[in-house]
């Protein structure tokens, strides 16, 4: 074939490409959106902003302004904002300077939304300090006002954060009314209260184990010898045979999305599809996953998940260090996690501070790693303390992810006659993909049974609604329930709202301090000069959203050189050789 006609081929091929118009599908990556704010705007703060949004925006689509579609926001300042986020916004804060007033100040509270009945609940803590070096300050819970937990600690620097941990038993009758007190020995007082419900169905748990496994099985066995869970259990003895619970589901289906928590072993089989299953349920759910390696784990997909650890080998099996009152665990081959991310927590750990029971943030849930690689070997010591070792902690794991159909009250706590917001969140799978409801779930709220308008807000799935708390004090049901019409039955999502007649939530005389909306939204709080934490939490927390983008290379207006160019060269070559 001589060259002339290969011209004339490829633009004959050209010709008939253009006319066939085909379509090319890519799998690509899209830049998030992250929202980077300064509230208020000072010098300071917009110096600040503009620092963190141009390190962040090699990486992500960056704003100036809270909008509807955005992964996360930094919001840089020195107080709560005057602006909404909404709920579901991963929110990390920067505080461009301390409060300048000094004395004690409450600026985080956390607890479980609902605890099951006879579950002691575990209330955190952040107390920052400025002016106050060796005093001590004494932090005390209280229910129905009978006092029942109690710190103190002596501050050691006129600038100085405290994080408490309190297990209080809840007393009285439900919602549960925690109002934590701080006083310092000159007399300064701060306070603040939060709300816990009471959980009347079982904490629902799935065990997966691609493979069996030790650890994952006596996890298992402590959990469904305990009445507060539900178990369910699929556990892969060969290939395609399983042996399962009847409630069981992969975790590739998105029926998974009705269960609070995901126990995962047999980690070195785990499958990509499995990777990304667990990987969609923390962030779009917000669940929580449980890793229980058996053995170090250096290659295979999982390892997307995973921290980096170094593995310790010892000779008698150690008693690792438990954050707050949790039981403890002994064990002989651990796996000490390296560079967790901003916004970890350490649940367990050596005596020099390594960390070998972690959990760390993944999307707006949680994701615990667990190096006690032979802990069940000792679970018969300590009267059983690896049972309930795992029971407390998967169960605080497990309260924390938020129901399928959420409602949540601002405030948390009312007066007589205090007008409030609501908000319903629907997370439901089922919902979200009805087939008979072309426009999304239906839902509908009620107040003590009388009817609730909301709103569509322009985050899907969330909902606003205005009400007014009665004129007595006492208490209030509010209730959501989204439907559609199939076969997956209506969700129903109720939140019981406490009127006080001196319910606060922080000292009217300070201006609440910005860390709280980082404590409220999953995220971290740091000052100006931790920049870099700050980076590493956003880039933890937010990936890249992966698309099907559907192109037509052949529509491209540059296509017309190389056809012309053939063409033109086929011309001037017959027209050398005499041809016509």
């Amino acid at each position: 074939m001589t060259s002339v006609a290969s011209l004339r081929i490829v633009a004959v091929i050209i010709a008939v490409a253009a006319a066939i118009d085909p379509a090319v599908t890519v799998n690509g990556a899209a830049r998030a959106r992250v929202a980077v704010v300064a509230q208020p705007s000072t010098p300071n703060a917009d110096a600040v902003a503009a620092n963190v949004a141009r390190d962040l925006g090699r990486d992500y689509d960056v704003v100036r302004d809270v909008v509807s579609d955005l992964a996360a926001a930094v919001v840089v300042g020195d107080r709560y904002p005057s602006e909404a986020l909404p709920d579901s916004m991963i929110v990390a804060t920067v505080t461009t300077s301390p409060d300048p007033s000094n004395g004690v100040q409450i600026v985080r509270v956390a607890a479980p939304r609902e605890v099951p009945p006879a579950t002691a609940i575990q209330v955190d803590a952040d107390v920052a300090e400025r002016g106050v070096a060796r005093e001590t300050t004494e932090l005390d819970a209280r229910i129905a006002g009978v006092e029942v937990g109690r710190v103190s600690h002596t501050w050691t620097s006129d600038v100085e954060r405290w994080h408490a941990t309190l297990d209080v038993v809840p007393v009285g009758v439900p919602p549960f009314v925690v109002r934590l007190e701080a006083t310092t020995s000159s007399g300064a007082r701060t306070a603040a209260d939060l709300v816990v419900q009471m959980r009347t169905s079982p904490i629902r748990v799935e065990f997966f184990d691609p493979r069996p496994s030790w650890t994952s099985t006596f996890v298992r066995r402590a959990l469904e010898s305990d009445a507060r869970f539900h178990v369910e259990s699929l556990t892969f003895s060969s290939r395609g045979i399983a042996a399962r619970t009847s409630g069981a589901v992969a975790i590739t289906d998105t029926r998974l999305d009705e269960l609070e928590a995901v126990v995962v072993g047999g980690l070195d089989r785990l499958t990509e599809a499995d990777v990304h299953a667990l990987d969609r349920y923390m962030r779009a759910r917000e669940g929580a996953v449980v890793l229980l390696p058996d053995q170090r784990v250096d290659r295979g997909p999982v390892r997307e998940l995973m921290p980096e650890a170094t593995e310790r080998l010892l000779e008698r099996p150690a008693r690792l260090r438990s954050a707050g009152a949790a039981a403890t665990l002994q064990t002989s081959e651990l796996l000490i996690a390296r560079d967790l991310p901003p916004g970890s927590d350490v649940i367990a750990a050596v005596d020099d501070g390594g960390a070998v029971v972690a959990s760390l943030p993944h999307g707006g849930g949680r994701l615990l790693v667990s190096g006690a690689l032979d802990a069940w070997r000792f679970r018969s010591l300590d009267d059983a303390a690896f049972d309930r070792f795992w029971r407390s902690t998967i169960a605080g794991l497990a309260l924390a992810a938020p129901p399928l159909v959420a409602v949540a009250v601002t405030p948390a706590v009312l007066r007589p006659d205090q007008p409030a917001e609501v908000v319903a969140r629907v997370r439901s799978p089922q919902l979200a993909t009805l087939k008979g409801s072309p426009y999304g779930p239906t839902v509908s709220a009620t107040v003590d049974g009388q009817p609730l308008r909301l709103v569509p807000a322009a985050e899907p799935g969330v909902y606003h609604g205005r009400m007014v708390a009665a004129a007595n004090v006492g208490r209030v049901v509010v209730e959501a329930r989204a439907s559609g019409g199939d076969s997956a039955g209506p969700q129903t999502g109720r939140c019981i709202v406490p009127i006080v007649s001196d319910a606060r939530l922080a000292d009217p005389e300070v201006a609440a301090p910005l860390s709280l909306v980082a404590a409220s939204h999953g995220g971290i709080d740091v000052p100006a000069d931790r920049l870099a934490d700050v980076e590493r939490f956003v880039h933890s927390a937010v990936v890249p959203l992966r698309t099907m983008t559907v192109r037509r290379p052949m529509r491209s207006a540059w296509w017309i050189l190389p056809f012309a160019a053939c063409l033109s060269a086929d011309w001037w070559h017959r027209r050398r050789r005499g041809l016509s």
